[in-house]
């Protein structure tokens, strides 16, 4: 069984304090002392759903809400997007695939590679062709089963390029007609099946924790003595958290229609990195996401600080949570945009 902390935990503070010991007495005078496991159950519900409940006769409390959701969501986002990150496999060591992708008798002039993408490169020299080298990768690669597309001619020029792709590695091929005849392999890990439902995942976590943290705000700032300072605050917060929020949503967007399915380039979180002048990272090319998350962090902190100017002194209400289910007597009205609660037992 529950105990009556825990039963009252279910509530948000603001009533456990004020109507605490009220939902106790109704519940037992309406059970005979004796609550079943379902009576238990309705007043947890209803706890529930009072955190998600607006202050009345405060119409800027749904924009507060609303918003405080959307940030949720937003950091849902990121967190999912950073973890499905993580689950990209690691790539081979470039090395050991310059004989699979250019011959036994290659020597490249670059070997670079890290977790998420290599690069090898070969200088041919203007003697040798480019078409024909690029065709014979081709050949080379769909013998030993990878996976090819068609070699494409960019433009009219004398550049021959196509797509591999073995097991988690996707590779480019590209020959260039520039001086010494250099073909490039660019290589990345493929998109593994978990991200997607992580960033979602993400999402709807963020969603549904941001409107009852949201509700608790807009219940806070309603009846608070320090409103104006507290809108301030509360104010400068969302103008700074509103950038990264709305980058992480369009990146989103852009994944879910642009997705080529394979790299870590073009990941949710990466939208971060897409902040005006003066928040982005000027000295990092690409642009480094972690300006967006100190912004986003920074705003969130601001509006977690608006909730800590409205919070004010109430005369009479230092009962916890734990004498209230001893039964100690409440005396208050509910405050102004606060509602008692609606007790769900019968």
């Amino acid at each position: 069984m529950l105990s009556s902390t825990m039963l009252l935990a279910a509530y948000p503070a603001r009533l456990r304090r004020r109507h605490g010991a009220e939902l106790l007495t109704t519940l037992a005078e309406m059970t005979d002392g004796r609550p079943t496991r379902a009576d238990r159950l309705r007043l947890v519900v209803d706890g529930v759903r009072e955190r998600f409940r607006l202050p009345a006769r405060w119409p800027l409390g749904a924009l507060v809400a609303a918003f405080v959701m959307l940030a949720g969501g937003a950091v849902g986002l990121a967190v999912g997007s950073f973890a499905g990150e993580q689950a990209h496999p690691a790539l081979p060591a470039p090395a050991t695939l310059v004989p699979q992708i250019l011959g036994a008798s290659a020597r490249p002039d670059v070997l670079e590679g890290d977790r998420f993408s290599l690069a090898i490169t070969e200088r041919l020299g203007t003697a040798t062709p480019i078409e024909p080298e690029v065709r014979a990768i081709h050949q080379r690669l769909a013998a030993a089963g990878w996976d090819v597309t068609a070699i494409d001619q960019h433009r009219d020029l004398d550049q021959w390029g196509f797509w591999a792709q073995s097991g988690d590695l996707r590779v480019s091929i590209e020959g260039y007609p520039d001086e010494n005849h250099p073909v490039a392999v660019l290589g990345y890990p493929v998109r593994p099946a978990s991200y997607l439902p992580l960033v979602l995942g993400g999402l709807l976590v963020g969603l549904i924790a941001g409107w009852p943290v949201g509700a608790a705000l807009a219940h806070r700032l309603a009846a608070t003595r320090h409103l104006v300072p507290a809108l301030v605050v509360a104010a400068l917060g969302a103008v700074l958290a509103v950038v990264p929020v709305g980058r992480l949503y369009q990146g989103l967007v852009l994944f879910l229609t642009d997705d080529d399915g394979f790299g870590v380039g073009a990941l949710v979180h990466n939208a971060l990195a897409w902040m005006p002048w003066p928040l982005r990272d000027t000295s990092q090319f690409p642009d480094s996401p972690w300006p967006g998350v100190r912004t986003l962090l920074l705003g969130l902190a601001l509006i977690a600080l608006a909730a800590t100017v409205a919070l004010r002194p109430r005369p009479g209400e230092a009962e916890t949570a734990t004498a209230t289910a001893a039964g100690g007597g409440l005396s208050q009205e509910p405050g102004p945009g606060e509602a008692g609660p609606a007790t769900a037992v019968g």
